[in-house]
């Protein structure tokens, strides 16, 4: 008895600490997947804190709160996991290499960085929390059903997001209606900007083709294939989303092309039945990106109060979809579209190309130092200040260097090849199920990459959490050879480098909770400041925005406000330059700074040498901008 167990306890302990760590990482990913997309805030009277004021908040910032919370324990529970055995699954070769050049780049690129605080931030939500996520995916221990799980967990967080969208269209309840939204026109679910949702919404429907052909059940089957055609089309085509739109035809067409050619370069590999079901299967998702243009073309058909009662009148109708749609290949004017984004390109590869093209100025540095290059932008943007590039490719170029861009694509890339292979494998003996994930997890994969290109879901919360969850899944369905085996041999982790995950596994876990803490309520204090500000309350708008920087010194917005109020409202000329000069510490990029500085040495202080310092910083960091050329006119009619 005593041998049985000494067996069998040990055994009965690891099962039972198996499958405690596994609920908790599907409960964890389930509140990821449903809930970031679907959080809002609404403060009311006397809530919280005295003296809010009531408001309904959507912004990307609530949800990006959320993400950090809940991935850092997550990651921090894994790494516990890995911990514990002393063994981990180490990804191919590769995989593992293209990671680490990408997280090494970040490093040494933020060392050098002008704002630290904001680099490293910046670094943690962006780039280190995804990267950990994928290969903390790998460490699950999966399993069929837990696959179709987790996958379902996505398409309903997706699902209520859309739902929520169509109801702002066909107005069935009044709720969604009164949600916040960037344009009141277009539909948004509850996202607030109606761009950011569709790239949420575009990676998640080759996602449900692939799990349409997984499932077993014709009623799962139908369900999700009814969602496909009823909801996420409906939405993704009422968001007027460009740069989705072109994600999901292209990255679902390449999918399926590519898959078919590679059929056909060794038709001798595979035999008849085998290539017919396969080219069925990659067909699908051709049929699905050319779907789109026909919800788009027919939109006038399934919309809400468009269609004409004269049929003259309706032959003559060019839906508003279909107009967005033929937009994609005309050039719009240089002040917005793609004109204005390519001007964006443009400068931003003339000013890396120059210097720091190897590691780049440091992650979120691209505003900061927009105005220094921003030759033919400034005469598209105004005074307003650009933080993305809106090109993923490009700005991971100027912010991490050619090492990072190098990294990035490197790790997409390997694992994409590496899906292809194992997809021509499962044509070959015949598992088809695999098969249908793999072509729908790379089509999702192709979709938020092409997505990059035109736009920034790599730093927007919910698409950027499909995108890098649907590689993290691409990795398990190659790497394993079973889904309901584990994988061939763990590899045992030296002591130290074991002691050293450990670490960073609880340090992980507080760090992500406290500074997902910082920014909710930073968050919350600067959209209070604001309010306050409209109402007309000042005093109390300026504590609101201090109470913001407090809580994330690295950040400008509220410290503009703290500027603007200490000049005209309180007067108070010595601490407005002191917080001007702390704007500036911060975000050298800031125009208004610069312009109050400048006039309030000549006004206040009667200090032209100290104008002239001012414009010369002001020139610095923006050259070419009418607003410095403006104070240029004015310091140069001052006396010496």
């Amino acid at each position: 008895m005593k041998n049985i167990d000494s067996v069998t306890n040990p055994q009965l302990r690891n099962s039972i600490q198996s499958r405690f760590f596994d609920w908790i990482f599907l409960f964890l990913a389930g509140v990821i997947f449903i809930v970031t997309p679907l959080l809002f805030l609404e403060l009311k009277q006397d809530q919280w804190v005295d003296g809010f004021i009531p408001i309904r908040m959507v912004n990307a910032e609530l949800k990006l709160c959320l993400f950090i919370t809940l991935s850092s324990i997550l990651i921090g529970i894994t790494w516990i996991r890995i911990n514990l055995k002393g063994k981990i699954n180490y990804p191919v070769k590769p995989v593992f290499f293209f990671g680490c050049l990408f997280l090494l780049s970040i490093v040494i690129s933020n060392l050098g960085a002008y704002n630290l605080q904001r680099a490293w931030v910046s670094s943690f939500t962006w780039h280190l929390l995804p990267i950990f996520l994928v290969f903390s995916l790998l460490q699950f221990n999966w399993s069929h059903s837990r696959f179709k799980g987790f996958i379902s967990l996505i398409l309903l967080g997706g699902a209520f997001s859309c739902l929520v969208a169509l109801d702002q269209h066909y107005l069935w309840t009044d709720w969604s209606h009164r949600l916040p939204r960037h344009t009141k026109s277009i539909p948004a679910g509850i996202i607030f900007n109606h761009n950011f949702a569709a790239e949420f919404h575009a990676p998640i429907i080759p996602m449900a083709l692939g799990l349409c052909f997984y499932v077993k059940t014709n009623f799962t089957r139908m369900l999700i294939l009814a969602s496909i055609i009823v909801i996420f089309m409906p939405a993704l085509s009422l968001s007027l989303a460009r740069g989705a739109w072109i994600g999901l035809i292209a990255g679902c067409f390449l999918t399926g092309i590519i898959f078919i050619t590679s059929i056909f370069i060794k038709p001798q590999d595979f035999g008849r039945k085998e290539k017919k079901h396969s080219l069925w299967l990659a067909s699908s998702f051709i049929f699905l990106a050319l779907s789109l243009p026909l919800y788009l073309t027919t939109s006038d058909y399934w919309k809400k109060g468009t269609i004409a009662k004269d049929s003259l009148t309706k032959e003559k109708q060019v839906s508003r979809e279909a107009s967005e749609l033929k937009s994609i290949i005309t050039t719009s004017e240089l002040s917005s579209g793609s004109a204005r984004r390519i001007v964006l390109w443009k400068d931003a590869l003339q000013a890396i190309v120059s210097k720091d093209f190897l590691f780049g100025k440091g992650t979120d540095h691209y505003e900061l130092h927009f105005h220094e290059s921003a030759k033919l932008s400034d005469k598209t943007t105004g005074s307003t200040l650009v933080r993305f590039v809106h090109n993923d490719f490009i700005q991971i170029l100027y912010e991490n260097g050619i090492i990072g861009l190098v990294g990035f694509i490197g790790l997409w890339i390997v694992i994409l090849w590496k899906a292809l292979c194992k997809g021509m494998e499962c044509v070959k003996y015949n598992d088809f199920k695999r098969l249908a994930l793999i072509l729908g997890l790379t089509a999702s994969c192709l979709t938020f990459l092409i997505e990059s290109f035109f736009e920034f879901p790599t730093r927007s919360p919910c698409a950027m959490v499909v995108g890098w969850t649907s590689l993290g899944l691409l990795l398990v369905v190659t790497s394993l050879k079973d889904l309901d085996l584990p994988p061939k041999a763990l590899t045992p982790i030296n002591p130290k480098i074991n002691l050293l995950i450990g670490a960073a596994a609880v340090w992980i876990i507080p760090f992500g909770c406290l500074l997902a803490k910082d920014l909710f309520w930073s968050n919350v204090y600067h959209f209070q400041g604001r309010i306050a500000g409209d109402y007309g309350e000042k005093n109390k708008s300026l504590i609101f925005h201090r109470n913001s920087i407090s809580l994330t010194p690295w950040q400008h917005h509220s410290r503009k406000f703290e500027s603007y109020y200490l000049l005209t409202h309180k007067k108070q000329f010595p601490e407005a330059l002191e917080s001007i000069n702390q704007t500036l510490k911060v975000h050298p990029g800031c125009l208004v700074a610069h312009q109050n500085k400048i006039k309030l040495s000549i006004q206040e202080f009667k200090d032209n040498q100290m104008a002239r310092e001012a414009l010369k910083a002001m020139k610095k960091a923006a050259p070419f901008h009418t607003y410095t050329q403006r104070e240029s006119k004015r310091v140069a009619n001052l006396k010496p």
